[in-house]
């Protein structure tokens, strides 16, 4: 698992631009060994694109996002039978289809590393973590965008 913080940055960081600041948590994840459609429906109900895979522990395993799950829409636009869509989701698991060892970060990265992060490897979400690996938030690029415009607003009004 490759989480992200290096010395030097940690150093130069104003605490008040560290992760821990602006992720949101707690994270809504997923159980590694759910189904699909669990993942669809909470994805859903808590108006996500992703979420952290974990095992039983909390540990962070993989990430799954809507894009891993959008045969589903495929399908059904295809005009294979809704139900037989439904079943499918009921079977396929999350660790079939989730990336594995998604890039991590701790609460003590800073904003610019964590937008350098998803920049560089063209990703929308880091999942935060404890230093036993357990996922304690997750920070967006839609909470960068939002941080940015707070950032803007407050020079406009200074």
């Amino acid at each position: 698992m490759a989480t992200r913080q290096s010395a030097t940055t940690r150093q130069k960081t104003p605490a008040e631009y560290e992760i821990r600041y602006y992720m949101r948590t707690p994270a809504v994840t997923i159980n590694i060994a759910a189904p699909l459609s669990e993942a669809l429906a909470l994805m859903r109900e808590h108006d996500v694109r992703r979420l952290p895979a974990v095992i039983d522990t909390g540990e962070l395993r993989g990430i799954i996002t809507q894009g891993d799950i959008r045969g589903a829409d495929v399908l059904r636009l295809a005009g294979l039978d809704p139900l037989d869509i439904a079943e499918a989701l009921r079977q396929v698991k999350v660790y079939e289809v989730m990336t594995e060892q998604p890039i991590a970060i701790t609460p003590e990265t800073s904003l610019r590393e964590a937008a350098l992060l998803m920049i560089e490897n063209k990703i929308g979400g880091l999942p935060v973590v404890d230093d036993q690996q357990r996922v304690i938030g997750i920070i967006t690029e839609s909470d960068l965008f939002e941080i940015l415009v707070q950032q803007l607003d407050a020079l406009a009004t200074s």
